[in-house]
């Protein structure tokens, strides 16, 4: 993505609601007993990444997953509301008919509530686990001091850590004149650095003119805030940078999706 993409406010998905509300439908189902309700919602997938991508240490856009929630085969004697519980109300959403599109600015594992609720306050719900995973998108060109990149790898809401994070970091020195060269080796070092300024995890690395060098690591503390130091430690030449960095969630934490024929 180009540099001139223009920041917005709305790279930053506000919270709206404590809960996403349906609008009321009139029933009249034939299958529906006197007061009761019938939840039936659907939804072809439980996870989805966010990603973030940032040029020269600055954000640029960000993607929202959305996941569709159906609640067309919902029924009840009466009318009834319908809609997502989320108890830290930090969900964005729009509604076409009876679909709630939910977006996820946020990594976590998202505990919903599905409900449907009758004028009689009769209410059925169905439990719902969200799996959100990050992957921050990183280029620096041009420099002798690149800037560190900040992990954050705590969840604000959500009671399962995070169980990896994945790090790929390219460093390339460009040719310094096309066809001619004159540039020289450099050397760098790489740094995964947590709160409190201890190194976790380091690589040295030395690349010459026209060629790269990549570190790829996995780290499991996800417990605190991270960041990911490129150290230039001796050469003359500018260098390019680019890293790819996932914040991964145990796939055993999200609900089977479910479909509505």
């Amino acid at each position: 993505m180009g540099r001139g993409i223009r920041m917005v406010s709305s790279l930053r998905v506000l919270p709206l609601l404590l809960f996403i509300v349906g609008s009321i439908f009139n029933a009249g189902c034939m299958g529906v007993g006197e007061d009761e309700v019938t939840l039936s919602v659907g939804y072809t997938r439980s996870n989805g990444t966010v990603v973030e991508e940032y040029v020269d240490g600055e954000l640029i856009s960000k993607t929202v997953v959305t996941i569709d929630f159906d609640f067309t085969k919902t029924e009840a004697s009466t009318p009834f509301e319908f809609g997502i519980r989320d108890n830290e109300g930090q969900l964005s959403y729009e509604q076409n008919g009876k679909v709630i599109s939910v977006g996820f600015s946020e990594h976590g594992i998202w505990d919903l509530t599905a409900f449907a609720r009758s004028e009689n306050g009769v209410e059925a719900t169905e439990e719902i686990v969200i799996r959100i995973e990050l992957r921050i998108e990183w280029e620096e060109e041009g420099t002798y001091d690149p800037k560190p990149l900040v992990i954050d790898s705590v969840s604000e809401f959500s009671d399962v850590p995070a169980s990896s994070i994945l790090i790929h970091s390219k460093v390339e020195n460009p040719v310094l004149i096309e066809n001619i060269g004159g540039g020289r080796e450099v050397e760098i070092s790489w740094a995964l650095i947590d709160e409190i300024g201890i190194v976790c995890q380091s690589q040295k690395g030395y690349v010459d003119e026209g060629e790269e060098v990549s570190w790829n690591t996995v780290h499991f503390g996800t417990y605190e805030v991270h960041e990911l130091h490129i150290e230039y430690e001796e050469g003359q030449d500018y260098i390019d940078v680019s890293q790819t960095v996932y914040i991964q969630y145990p796939d055993t934490y999200e609900t089977d999706p479910a479909s509505v024929n």
